[in-house]
């Protein structure tokens, strides 16, 4: 299995994601049957489908790997990966097949910003192929491969969503540390590693995005 930028030791791997994306569609499909836009029902907070969707990446944001055990649930959105203003109409644009979860901070950045067709499979973050876009490297930023390294498109998606912000690197650090917590809870060294990740967390709330 190839290493996903996304994930710490301790996360889940995203798994299965067509397979599950499909199954909430015909769930929607079913108990809304004249629904049209599949994104108006994902997007509601307020209803149980944001919630299976979010379920369905594991609660984490699909481009930079932030996770709900970070930041709020309402700081997390639905994404049309390819943008609305690419298709003819927002029911097309708004298939679940095209809906990803992001953070907020991803989904803003990101915008409408334009992926080519020639990498709409490369940069999918429902596919592997991303994992050989991006890594985490030994002080665990979000770092282009070098098989990207020099190809321009790449290097404006990674801009564009501030993959290399040091938020990003803090983000997967506090991941990280709480899954070291909850795996040595009870013995003696935790609170060391919890003043670690209350210091990491202060860190993280100075932090914005004008780095």
């Amino acid at each position: 299995m190839k290493n996903d930028y996304r994930n710490t030791i301790y996360c889940s791997p995203l798994e299965d994601l067509e397979v599950k994306k499909k199954i909430l569609n015909e769930k929607i499909c079913h108990e809304h049957p004249r629904a049209k836009i599949i994104y108006n029902q994902v997007k509601d907070k307020n209803g149980s489908y944001n919630n299976k969707f979010m379920e369905i990446y594991n609660y984490k944001c699909s481009y930079c790997g932030n996770s709900i055990a970070n930041i709020s649930s309402n700081l997390f959105e639905i994404d049309h990966y390819i943008c609305e203003s690419s298709f003819e109409s927002k029911e097309i644009a708004g298939k679940i097949e095209n809906l990803v979860l992001a953070c907020y901070d991803c989904n803003r950045s990101k915008s409408n910003f334009l992926i080519k067709d020639e990498y709409i499979d490369i940069l999918s973050p429902d596919l592997d192929k991303i994992k050989d876009v991006f890594y985490r490297d030994e002080l665990f930023s979000i770092q282009i491969s070098e098989e990207y390294n020099n190809d321009m498109f790449v290097k404006s998606f990674y801009e564009q969503l501030k993959l290399g912000y040091q938020s990003r690197r803090l983000d997967f650090l506090l991941i990280n540390l709480r899954g070291l917590c909850e795996k040595h809870d009870g013995k003696p060294h935790a609170e060391k590693i919890n003043v670690i990740l209350r210091k990491l967390q202060q860190k993280r709330n100075l932090t914005s995005f004008k780095e």
